[in-house]
């Protein structure tokens, strides 16, 4: 699960900078709190659905691009 998380803690990081955005600016247009999405861009526990449903549409992508696809496995 570790692995996952470092996964889509990346692809969420990659979303972030896509969109110009840094942590204060993904908290506020998420409503997460940036502590939590500090920890969880660290890879230190899982994003949850809601979190990630909150954060795609911040940064105006689909759920699906925040999640790891089959080449990402390698």
């Amino acid at each position: 699960m570790e692995h996952l998380d470092h996964m889509v803690a990346g692809k969420v990081r990659r979303a972030m900078s896509d969109a110009g955005l840094g942590l204060g600016d993904l908290a506020a247009r998420s409503g997460l709190p940036a502590s939590d999405l500090r920890s969880l861009l660290a890879a230190h526990g899982s994003f949850t659905v809601d979190e990630l449903v909150r954060i795609a549409a911040a940064v105006d992508c689909r759920i699906l691009d925040l999640l790891p696809d089959e080449g990402d496995a390698g």
